[in-house]
């Protein structure tokens, strides 16, 4: 009896590790969901346009192009397109920020856990630094 219970407890432990190991985010449900902007509900994201509606606008933006007021104490301007100012981008896991810095400008320290950032740099250049999970 003893025996079996020690191989109980080795499947149970072999199948919770199973379960760490393999985990990860759900795939998503379909290939894309463009942000229906004219409805005012609150979900995760957005809701979802009808596909037959959808057009290659849904997947542009202008809202990055406008060059924002750096007239504060950082000298830093941020716009954030979203679900709502890009539709293209709802539930795709992905923003796009267009950061304007005056001469001197600074970006406070922050963290982007579980995401990626990606810098480009159009005119003049930046200092960036990067911390890894052990502080280095």
């Amino acid at each position: 009896m003893a025996l079996y219970s020690h191989w109980v407890c080795v499947f149970m432990v072999a199948v919770i590790n199973l379960g760490l190991v393999f985990g990860s985010d759900p795939d998503p449900l379909g290939d894309f969901c463009v942000a229906e902007t004219s409805v005012s509900i609150f979900l995760n994201d957005l809701p979802c346009k009808n596909p037959a509606n959808v057009t290659s606008d849904d997947f542009k933006s202008t809202v990055l192009s406008t060059i924002g007021s750096t007239t504060n104490p950082m000298g830093l301007a941020v716009t954030l397109a979203g679900g709502s100012t890009f539709p293209g981008l709802n539930t795709q896991g992905l923003s796009v920020v267009r950061i304007d810095l005056a001469k001197g400008g600074f970006v406070p320290p922050h963290v982007h856990p579980r995401a990626s950032e990606v810098i480009f740099v159009v005119k003049g250049a930046q200092l960036v630094g990067f911390v890894d999970t052990n502080n280095n």
